[in-house]
C-alpha cells in the first residue's frame, strides 16, 4: 500500500511507495500477458483529465492507462471563459469525478484543487517529469511500458 497514494508534488517517491508501485506493476504486467488479461479495477470509476492539451503524450499515456483498467476519462479544459473560483471548481469537480488529474495547472491552484476536491488529485503522474517516468526508467525492460503499468498500479491503488 502506498503511504501517499496521490500525491499532487512531484517530489520524489519513497523507497517504499516505490517498490510497492513497483511490484504493482510487475502484477499488472503479468496480468495483461496472461490469457486473462488486466482486470477492470476502475471499472465504474470516473476520472477527469484537466489539460489544454488532450493529445499531448502525457495526457494520452493517462488516459490509455484509466481506460485499460476499465476507467472512464472525461477530458476536461484547464482554462475556460471568464473567471473561475478554484475553490468552487474543486467542489464541482470532486462531486462529478472519482479523481482529477491535472496537466499544466499552476501549483497554487493544484494545491487549492487538491485541498478541496476531496478526491485523489494528481499532478501530471503521466508526464515524463514526475518521479514515476524516472522509476520506469530505473526498471529494466521498455520505459514506455514500465511507465504505463506504473500508472496503473498508481491508479488502482489510489482508487481501489
Amino acid at each position: 500500500m502506498l503511504l501517499a497514494p496521490y500525491p499532487w508534488s512531484p517530489a520524489d517517491i519513497s523507497a517504499a511507495d516505490g517498490q510497492a508501485l513497483v511490484a504493482g506493476a510487475e502484477r499488472l504486467r503479468l496480468a495483461a500477458a496472461g490469457a486473462g488479461g488486466l482486470r477492470k479495477v476502475l471499472l465504474g470509476k470516473r476520472l477527469a483529465l484537466l489539460s489544454d492539451d488532450h493529445d499531448s503524450p502525457s495526457a494520452r499515456a493517462f488516459e490509455q492507462a484509466a481506460t485499460a483498467l476499465g476507467g472512464h476519462v472525461a477530458r476536461v479544459r484547464a482554462s475556460g471563459p471568464g473567471e473561475h473560483h478554484v475553490q468552487e471548481l474543486a467542489s464541482l469537480l470532486g462531486q462529478l469525478y472519482d479523481a482529477i488529474e491535472c496537466q499544466g495547472l499552476a501549483a497554487p491552484d493544484l494545491r487549492e484543487l487538491g485541498r478541496n476536491a476531496g478526491v485523489p488529485v494528481f499532478d501530471c503522474v503521466a508526464g515524463t517529469g514526475h518521479p514515476l517516468y524516472r522509476l520506469a526508467a530505473s526498471m529494466s525492460g521498455d520505459t514506455a511500458a514500465n511507465h504505463g503499468h506504473l500508472l496503473q498500479a498508481l491508479l488502482s491503488t489510489a482508487l481501489s
